[in-house]
């Protein structure tokens, strides 16, 4: 049995795993987010992007989107040819150039794992903000971990790798892991995703600490307050 890095395998049954998403409507509720900030032709950011699916959407709102991911194997997934990709830790953001939107959605910042690195991102993000920019993410509550350890197994199989996902959550530890097991032609391999459910009051003490203002804060795909009883929350930050 092989364990592999984030993303090595279970890059190419994602496909498979998020195809009853709809990356359409996503793309919309970002939009909804940003439009009164954004120009059509203003520079932006995704942080975390894995397979560009949603950038595919959100393109038809801003074309000027750049992709990013630590992932080298996810990039490579991405179907957008015209797309430009770079692959990196969101931690360290390779530019000198600032951006008038940044975004990261579907947990991506729940994988930074201590509160330096959570610091490290929000230092990273005003560094590279527009003065009047737009940086927008979601995060993954406690609620959330509670209500999928209740069923934490899913299976399936796709292009000839069978998988089994388990999901486990340590309530002191605040870990929450997605544990894959994936076999393709006699051979099993494993990856483990963890993910940080930090307090929801964190990300409000580092937002400050980096200098950045929370403008609003949602329950996430909705425009009602979010709180920390919320399974998903969606932030809207300026400098």
């Amino acid at each position: 049995m092989d364990c592999l890095k984030n993303y090595e395998k279970v890059a190419v049954i994602y496909p498979y795993m998020m195809r009853t998403i709809r990356y359409d409507k996503w793309a919309s509720y970002l939009y909804r987010l940003v439009k009164l900030y954004i120009g059509e032709n203003d520079s932006i950011l995704e942080l975390g992007a894995g397979n560009g699916m949603l950038a595919e959407q959100f393109r038809n709102y801003f074309p000027c989107i750049i992709i990013s991911d630590i992932s080298f194997e996810m990039l490579h997934q991405s179907a957008g040819k015209d797309t430009k990709k770079v692959c990196c830790d969101m931690t360290a953001i390779p530019f000198k150039k600032q951006f008038d939107l940044i975004y990261s959605t579907f947990d991506s910042v729940n994988y930074l794992s201590s509160k330096k690195k959570l610091l490290s991102l929000f230092n990273e993000i005003k560094r590279v903000l527009a003065e009047k920019g737009i940086f927008t993410f979601d995060v993954s509550l406690e609620p959330n971990s509670l209500k999928h350890i209740k069923e934490p197994f899913r299976k399936g199989k796709y292009k000839e790798i069978s998988f089994v996902q388990k999901s486990l959550y340590n309530p002191k530890s605040r870990i929450h892991k997605n544990i894959f097991l994936m076999e393709f032609r006699d051979e099993i391999y494993t990856e483990t995703h963890k993910q940080k459910i930090y307090p929801f009051t964190v990300y409000f003490e580092l937002l400050e600490k980096a200098g950045l203002n929370v403008t609003e804060c949602y329950e996430a795909f909705t425009f009602k307050d979010g709180n920390a009883g919320c399974e998903r929350v969606q932030f809207v930050v300026r400098n």
